[in-house]
Parts: C-alpha cells; sequence; structure tokens
C-alpha cells in the first residue's frame, strides 16, 4: 500500500508529490506443510509419540484460510505414556530467519473431543530466539535459545471454554505480539499430563502466520525528512 504526501521542493519554492512504500506483512499459509522452505519441526515430547506437526485435516476442522486442509495441525498423540504416567507434549514450528522483526501474529484453534463434548484442554507458547539460534528444550526446564516468552494461550490449562484465557474451541481467533529485534520465532505446542493417558490435549491448528519486517535506518531517515517537508508545507 501508498500513500502520496505533499513536499515543499525550497529551491524553488514549487509544490511537488512523493510516494513511500509502507512495509507491506509477509504471511504462510500451510497448503502444503511438507514443502515448507526454511521452517524447522522439533518434538521433544517426552516420551516421544506417534505424530509430530502434520497437514491439517479438514474432516475435524477447516483451516482459516485457503482449501479445508490447508492449515499444520498436531494432536495428543505427539507423546506417549502409559497408565498413571502421562506424556508431555512439547513440539516447536520455528520460523526461518526473515530479518529484523517488529510483529508476528498467527492464528489458532482447538476443538472438542469425539463425543462432541469432552474439553481436554490444549496450550500454546509463541517465543522468541533474540540469538536467531534454535536450540529447543524440553519446555519443563526452558526453552533452549527461544529464551523470551512472548504470549501464552491457555497457560492454565483451562477446560471452561467460555474463560478469556481458554483455547478457543469453535473458531479460529488471531494472536499477535510485538517484537522489535532481530532474532527468531517459535511456536511451541506445550502441555503437561498429555497424550492418551492424560487429562490434557487434544488437537490444534496453526494458520495464516504473518509478519512485519522493522523499518531500517534509512528508511527511518526518510520518513523523518518527508514528515519534516510535509510540516513546511503545512505551515
Amino acid at each position: 500500500m501508498k500513500k502520496r504526501f505533499l513536499i515543499l521542493t525550497l529551491s524553488s519554492f514549487a509544490v511537488a508529490t512523493t510516494t513511500v512504500a509502507q512495509i507491506a506483512a509477509t504471511s504462510q499459509g500451510f497448503r502444503n506443510v511438507e514443502m515448507l522452505a526454511g521452517w524447522g519441526f522439533v518434538n521433544e515430547s517426552s516420551p516421544l509419540g506417534e505424530t509430530n506437526w502434520f497437514q491439517g485435516d479438514g474432516n475435524i476442522f477447516i483451516s482459516q484460510s485457503g482449501f479445508g486442509n490447508a492449515y499444520i495441525a498436531a494432536n495428543h498423540r505427539n507423546t506417549g505414556g502409559e497408565a498413571g504416567n502421562p506424556g508431555i507434549i512439547c513440539n516447536y514450528i520455528i520460523m526461518p530467519d526473515v530479518g529484523e522483526l517488529s510483529n508476528v501474529s498467527f492464528y489458532t484453534r482447538s476443538t472438542v473431543a469425539n463425543n462432541n463434548f469432552s474439553i481436554f484442554p490444549d496450550r500454546m507458547y509463541m517465543v522468541f530466539s533474540p540469538t536467531g539460534g534454535i536450540e529447543t528444550g524440553n519446555c519443563t526446564d526452558d526453552f533452549g535459545d527461544f529464551t523470551e516468552t512472548l504470549l501464552v494461550i491457555n497457560p492454565d490449562l483451562t477446560q471452561d471454554a467460555n474463560s478469556p484465557d481458554s483455547y478457543p474451541i469453535g473458531n479460529w481467533l488471531q494472536f499477535s505480539s510485538e517484537i522489535n529485534g532481530p532474532g527468531r520465532v517459535a511456536f511451541v505446542y506445550y502441555v503437561d499430563d498429555a497424550g492418551f493417558f492424560g487429562s490434557n490435549s487434544n488437537f490444534v491448528g496453526v494458520d495464516t502466520v504473518e509478519w512485519v519486517l522493522a523499518e531500517t535506518e534509512n528508511e527511518t531517515v526518510e520518513k523523518a525528512m518527508i514528515d519534516s517537508k510535509k510540516s513546511l508545507l503545512l505551515r
């Protein structure tokens, strides 16, 4: 999108026009999860389960945008466990290095159990690696290089779908965080007391990740000059 400004050319006192391109948001959909270039997937769940991140399932719910299965998903089978000793899900989606970030947003949702009634709570972390490193942790102790927590969805694993802190169940909901710095972002499906034998974890989808790059120093100076000239014109 472009905005048009009037500026004053001081040497001739003639009015001219110029355009400044705004920094455009870039987005990633998930039409084909297996073909995502530069994205990383690390499952640190304990014990490790049968699934990782996979192509969405339009029979469970449809995508936020695009074809019915055009989202990325994970489920309670990310971890194993046994009766009386459930697992811990700790499964990472790591974004590519896209440059110095200003903001990142994404859509996510969960769903009720197969009986169309019960809720097995899910939880998602959005974390940031200021060094750009991609070493992952086990979630229980730390998130490795991702030392900054940007947001947490359903931090207390509430089953109350009407709670403002719960995971969105019936519809996709967008979440976002300002960043303002170089580094990498990861989305972490982190649920304890999880898996088939646990009280928590069911099925989550992630869709339409969008990011805005920070302005460069030259762009900031250019905008300041244009604002200054605009103010002269308005006097």
